[in-house]
C-alpha cells in the first residue's frame, strides 16, 4: 500500500516531534510537506527530512491536492483559523493539536465548520489516552475492577526548572487550566464515562510573579461534579521542585486503580551513606514520548481504514467547554454549572 502523505503546519516544540515521528517511526506515512513561519525551523527540518514541499503559508498545505491528510501543530491561538480553513477547503482528514480552540466562540465556530464539511475526520491531540498504562487502566475500569466509580483524582505538576519557558509561553497558551488541565479532564471523562455537571476551583500565582502579570496562575485545585455522580479532584502546579509529576487514581466501591504513584525516571535505585534515592522524570516530553508516536500512528491508521479516531471533535469541544467554565470558577471563586 502507498504511504499516507502528510503535511504538517507548525514545527515548534511539539510540531517538530510530530514531524520526526512521521518521518522516522510511522512506516505507513510520509512527511510530504512542512510549514512554519520560522525560517530556521523550515531549514532545519527540510535539511534533515527532505520533504517535497516547504512553505511559510499554511494555506499552501491545506490546498495541496497531493496530501492525504494535514497535521496542525501551530500555536493554540491559530487553531481556529487553520482548522476552519481546512474544513472550508473540504479537507477530510485533519489532526489538530489541543486545545480545539481558545474560547466558546471559537469552538462553536469550529464545530459548525467541521460538521458542514460532511465526512470530515478530525482527531484532537489528547495524547494521554494512547499511553499503555492509561489504556490498561481503562480496560480494567470497563471490566468493573473498581466496582462503581466514586472518585477520580488527577495530579499534574510541571517542573520549576521550566519557569522561564512557562512564563514566556503563558500569554498564548490560554492559561494554566486550558494548557494543562484539559489533558486531565479529557482522561477523567473518558475513564468515568460522563460529562462534568459543575466545577469549583481555587488558584493563584503563589510562586511566579511573572504569571500574575499576565493574569495567569501557577497552582490550583479543582473540584468537579460529574453528571453520573462521580467526584473529580484535579490538582496542578507549575513549580514542582523535583521534576515532572503526573498521577491518576480512580477509586470505587470495590477497589482502586493508580497510575504513576511515584514519578520515577527509570528502574534504578541509588544507595549510599546518604540513604536511598531514585531520580524523577524531568519533563512531559520524556514521560509521554511514546504516546506522541502512538496517537499519530492511530491517526494514519484511521485514514487508511476509514475509521473514527479515539479522540474526536466532541472530545475536543467538551474539554474546552470545561476549561472555560473552570477558568471562570477559579477566577471568581464560585461554583459554575456546565450546560
Amino acid at each position: 500500500m502507498d504511504k499516507i502523505k502528510l503535511g504538517i503546519i507548525g514545527l515548534g516544540r511539539l510540531g517538530r516531534k510530530h514531524a520526526e515521528n512521521i518521518h522516522y517511526k510511522i512506516q505507513n506515512a510520509e512527511l510530504t510537506a512542512i510549514c512554519s513561519m520560522v525560517e530556521e525551523e523550515l531549514e532545519s527540518v527540510g535539511r534533515e527530512m527532505s520533504p517535497k514541499y516547504s512553505t511559510t503559508d499554511f494555506m499552501e498545505i491545506i490546498e495541496n491536492d497531493n496530501l492525504d491528510a494535514v497535521v496542525i501543530a501551530s500555536s493554540s491561538q491559530a487553531h481556529c483559523r487553520m482548522v476552519c480553513a481546512a474544513a472550508e477547503a473540504g479537507r477530510k482528514n485533519v489532526y489538530l493539536e489541543k486545545p480545539l480552540g481558545m474560547t466558546m466562540e471559537e469552538i462553536d465556530q469550529i464545530k459548525a465548520a467541521v460538521q458542514a464539511n460532511r465526512g470530515m475526520r478530525l482527531q484532537v491531540g489528547y495524547n494521554r489516552r494512547f499511553d499503555a498504562s492509561v489504556q490498561a487502566a481503562k480496560k480494567k475500569l470497563d471490566a468493573g475492577f473498581v466496582g462503581k466509580p466514586i472518585q477520580v483524582r488527577m495530579i499534574n505538576r510541571d517542573p520549576a526548572a521550566m519557569a522561564e519557558f512557562i512564563i514566556k509561553f503563558s500569554p498564548t497558551s490560554g492559561g494554566l487550566v486550558m494548557d494543562m488541565l484539559t489533558h486531565d479532564y479529557d482522561c477523567a471523562r473518558w475513564f468515568v464515562g460522563s460529562e462534568a455537571k459543575s466545577v469549583y476551583g481555587l488558584g493563584d500565582a503563589f510562586v511566579y510573579d511573572g504569571l500574575r502579570a499576565v493574569n495567569d496562575i501557577d497552582n490550583c485545585n479543582i473540584l468537579v461534579e460529574f453528571q453520573n455522580g462521580v467526584i473529580g479532584q484535579f490538582e496542578t502546579s507549575r513549580n514542582c521542585s523535583y521534576g515532572y509529576h503526573v498521577e491518576t487514581e480512580v477509586y470505587g466501591s470495590d477497589g482502586c486503580i493508580r497510575i504513576g504513584t511515584v514519578p520515577v525516571k527509570d528502574r534504578v535505585t541509588y544507595m549510599n551513606q546518604g540513604g536511598l534515592s531514585r531520580e524523577c522524570v524531568g519533563w512531559f516530553f520524556e514521560y509521554w514520548e511514546p504516546t506522541f508516536c502512538a496517537e499519530m500512528q492511530h491517526f494514519v491508521d484511521c485514514v487508511i481504514q476509514d475509521t473514527e479516531p479515539l479522540v474526536g471533535l466532541e472530545d475536543g469541544y467538551r474539554a474546552v467547554q470545561w476549561a472555560c467554565a473552570t477558568t471562570e470558577a477559579v477566577r471568581e471563586r464560585k461554583v459554575v454549572r456546565i450546560e
